[in-house]
């Protein structure tokens, strides 16, 4: 079976946290396009804390993947959307661990001034592909 390469050049410096400078997806695989998850739950409803947003956040994402008949081994991209405030690095960190565990996708982290609704702390999208 093939699989999604990896690649972490030693002529960079090796990516810092579980991030991969770039993951290459051989011809063939099934691609999932992940819109914008946020922290709601399944009924709608959207905690005030960050902590909360965060798990729920990333346990959507899980539940996308699950959907679609994958996991979060088959995730190659994503781009974290987050209120600046750095203390919740930290946070979304240890969520990201609860739900990813070491997958070391590729991705970006912007800090925004603000989300499509004021309540919204934080936004995930994400690229999946599976052999």
């Amino acid at each position: 079976m093939t699989k999604n390469i990896f690649r972490n050049p030693k002529t960079l410096p090796k990516p810092g946290g579980k991030w991969s400078h770039a993951i290459e997806v051989p011809y063939g695989a099934k691609t999932l396009y992940i819109a914008g998850q946020a922290g709601y739950d399944i009924n709608g409803f959207l905690p005030s804390t960050f902590a909360e947003q965060a798990e729920n956040t990333y346990s959507n994402i899980v539940k996308v993947l699950n959907d679609a008949d994958m996991s979060v081994e088959d995730l190659v991209m994503g781009t974290i959307f987050m209120i600046k405030e750095k203390s919740n690095l930290d946070i979304l960190v240890e969520a990201s661990a609860k739900h990813f565990g070491k997958h070391a996708w590729a991705g970006t982290l912007i800090y925004v001034n603000s989300l499509a609704y004021p309540e919204l702390l934080l936004e995930i999208n994400a690229i999946a592909a599976k052999h």
